[in-house]
């Protein structure tokens, strides 16, 4: 039987190595979509400051910063010793996870941990000002593929891998549900529909901010329309960064810990992945209004409510994100924007 302790440290190695692949991504759209822009501005608070409220962190940023612009924001969601939810306290967070499981995953994973780690430490303030935000983006991308594609591809299908499956998709749809909140309040904010007039650019930036635009062009390239957008990423069983494929994931993962005695029989965890399921497969169609939003809050919170029965069922004790986020409330980029 799998220690509370070890299973909790695979669980949240995944998570945050998600989570900083997840904010490397959002900083390198934002990047791009600056630079189609003016830039300064309006035009960059509207750019730079979704990308905090997709992490949940605009109060505290506010509380240090007067407004979002590159720099700030760059700063900020890279090395800001006070954010617990930078890159680096991800990074860090994981390596300090992998370390103390080292003897259930791969020699090759580990070491890739560590270096993604040593790598992006050797980067400093200066070096990030003065070579962008670019570069070193991709770096912790390359990374986070390479790990993934070695727990992958030399781990068994036991009770770690599950564990770290857990923890990588359900940061996942909780991501991407969140990432198309904020893009929707600011897309269309006024709009009683999402079938407003579409801003190319700025759909286009939300696809590949999921990592999501190519596989999106393959299903249909004649429909980018928000209302496809909305339903490709959140109902697309087949695209594995879509809500829906993480939920099928987490329940997946959940059912064969029941399987194997490493969790009790019906666990809540598992109730709640396939009330989360069911909530998105019963749909008639995807709201095509303000609703949309609210389906959206509600998909955020059965994911907190699903990491938080992981704790009491598998950690034996009461849930605690360390990146200092123990209940990201579900609505929190609506109400920061209000």
């Amino acid at each position: 039987m799998m220690l509370a302790r070890v299973a909790e440290s695979l669980y949240w190695t995944a998570r945050n190595l998600e989570r900083s692949e997840t904010l490397s991504r959002l900083l390198e759209v934002s990047h791009s979509l600056a630079l189609e822009g003016s830039g300064n501005g309006t035009a960059s608070r509207s750019v730079w400051e979704p990308v905090v409220e997709v992490t949940g962190d605009l109060e505290a940023f506010l509380r240090m910063h007067r407004r979002a612009e590159e720099r700030s924001v760059s700063w900020f969601l890279t090395f800001n010793p006070v954010n617990p939810n930078s890159i680096l306290a991800c990074l860090t967070r994981a390596r300090l996870n992998a370390r103390s499981v080292r003897d259930l995953l791969p020699t090759e994973v580990w070491e890739a941990v560590n270096s993604a780690y040593l790598d992006v430490l050797a980067w400093t303030p200066r070096r990030l000002a003065r070579e962008g935000i670019y570069p070193f983006c991709q770096l912790v991308r390359r990374h986070s593929h390479l790990i993934q594609g070695l727990i992958d591809q030399e781990m068994r299908r036991d009770e770690a891998w599950q564990f770290l499956r857990l923890g990588r998709y359900l940061e996942r749809a909780e991501k991407s549900a969140r990432l198309l909140e904020v893009k929707y309040h600011l897309f269309a904010p006024e709009d009683p529909a999402l079938g407003a007039p579409l801003e190319l650019t700025q759909w286009r930036a939300l696809l590949s901010s999921a990592a999501a635009h190519e596989a999106y062009l393959h299903t249909d390239p004649t429909e980018l329309t928000p209302v496809a957008v909305a339903r490709f990423l959140v109902l697309d069983e087949l695209f594995p960064r879509s809500v829906l494929f993480g939920l099928n994931e987490v329940e997946r993962a959940v059912s064969a810990l029941v399987e194997w005695g490493v969790v009790p029989p019906d666990p809540e965890p598992l109730r709640l992945a396939r009330a989360a399921r069911g909530m998105l497969l019963d749909l008639p169609t995807l709201p095509a209004d303000r609703r949309l939003a609210e389906l959206l809050d509600r998909i955020q919170a059965r994911c907190n409510e699903i990491g938080e029965a992981l704790s009491e069922t598998c950690f034996a004790y009461p849930h605690h994100d360390p990146s200092g986020h123990d209940r990201q409330r579900p609505q929190a980029a609506r109400q920061a924007q209000n």
